[in-house]
């Protein structure tokens, strides 16, 4: 019963100041208090004082509850401490400090079963009288012991839920790295293929590129092939057709009569040898059409190619024997662009000699570097 009335002392001069610390720290100090049995003493640095401290400052903060058991339990201890040494009013003391303060603490109802019990037997020992919380005390630590359930349940549900929410984001978190890595993998993989892809494509254009530059180049080799067969195709015609001409110039008979070739040439009515005279013997001579010159017949053009054709090939110089001066400018101008239409570099040189007795024609002599000088 002391002690009873020294807690009860101790509740009602509890410290004012310890409503007003941090709960957090109270809490730490109760739990500290407990740890080193400082339960109800000394005064002002007990487990006790703290309780009632927070329950003040925090009626509906639960998390002193578990410390509120633990106080009971250690006084249940010491009860139980009490009884194995026979000193039943102790124990019913610390007893009665559990009922007070933690009246669901368990084996609070075991202990004071035992005490009860115990005391009994002893006819020497004083009649122990159970101080016992009162109904409202019960009622009132029972709402706490229940809010205190609750709130351990809305802890727990909270605890499974949250656990449940990092399991699934845990989840979620592989899941994604999974995908993540998949994609990776298949852009890698799509990263090859491009790359091969590409790759073939350099090759493919690099093997049809060459194979083009060797077609081009078997191209160009038989153009020059070509080429060269042309040219020595065009060389064998010219060939041929330079020892053509030289063949008909050789079966060419001149026209020019005996007492001729030895009787100079006159130009421009000039009888005397030297200037204005042809003193060399003709290499060939082509007759012409009478009537064409005395027509003025241009189609005469093409009866003096072939005669214009040996000009060229012998560079030749030409004596035209006509009747008058008018016929040999006429038949100059028709020689001067027969010449000209198969090599437009050449240059005629031609004179006149007059030949009234017989038929027209020409003579080609060695060449000269100008034509005879006569009066035209």
């Amino acid at each position: 019963m002391k002690h009873i009335f020294i807690a009860a002392a101790i509740v009602l001069s509890m410290n004012v100041q310890a409503a007003t610390q941090d709960l957090d720290q109270l809490l730490s100090k109760i739990e500290a208090d407990i740890s080193n049995q400082r339960l109800a003493k000394p005064a002002g640095n007990n487990a006790l004082e703290g309780i009632q401290a927070f329950r003040a400052q925090a009626p509906f903060d639960f998390r002193i509850t578990p410390l509120i058991f633990k106080f009971g339990e250690s006084y249940v201890s010491l009860a139980n401490k009490a009884i194995d040494n026979e000193d039943f009013s102790e124990a019913q003391n610390y007893l009665d400090m559990a009922w007070k303060v933690a009246a669901l603490t368990p084996g609070l109802e075991d202990a004071q079963e035992r005490n009860d019990t115990l005391s009994k037997g002893k006819a020497s020992s004083p009649k122990v009288v159970s101080q016992g919380p009162s109904a409202a005390d019960l009622k009132k630590q029972k709402a706490l012991a229940d809010a205190a359930a609750a709130e351990r349940k809305r802890i727990d549900a909270e605890r499974i839920r949250k656990q449940k929410a990092d399991k699934a984001a845990k989840a979620a978190a592989v899941k994604q790295a999974a995908a993540d890595k998949k994609a990776k993998q298949a852009a890698e993989r799509q990263r090859r293929i491009d790359n091969e892809k590409l790759q073939k494509q350099r090759e493919l254009a690099a093997q049809k590129a060459a194979k083009k530059e060797q077609e081009l180049a078997k191209e160009l080799a038989s153009a020059e092939t070509e080429k060269a067969r042309l040219l020595a195709l065009a060389a064998q015609k010219e060939a041929k057709a330079k020892s053509e001409r030289a063949a008909k110039l050789a079966q060419a008979k001149p026209v020019v009569r005996a007492e001729r070739k030895s009787t100079p040439i006159q130009v421009g009515g000039v009888s005397p040898i030297g200037q204005g005279e042809e003193t060399s013997e003709a290499i060939a001579t082509f007759p012409l059409a009478n009537d064409m010159i005395a027509n003025r017949d241009r189609s005469i053009s093409d009866s003096l190619v072939a005669s214009c054709q040996a000009i060229i090939d012998n560079e030749a110089s030409v004596v035209i024997h006509a009747e008058t001066k008018s016929d040999y400018r006429w038949l100059t101008v028709r020689l001067t662009l027969c010449t000209r239409r198969l090599d437009s570099s050449f240059r005629l040189r031609h004179s006149y000699a007059e030949n009234g007795s017989s038929e027209p024609f020409i003579s080609l002599h060695p060449g000269r570097n100008s034509a005879l000088i006569g009066d035209l």
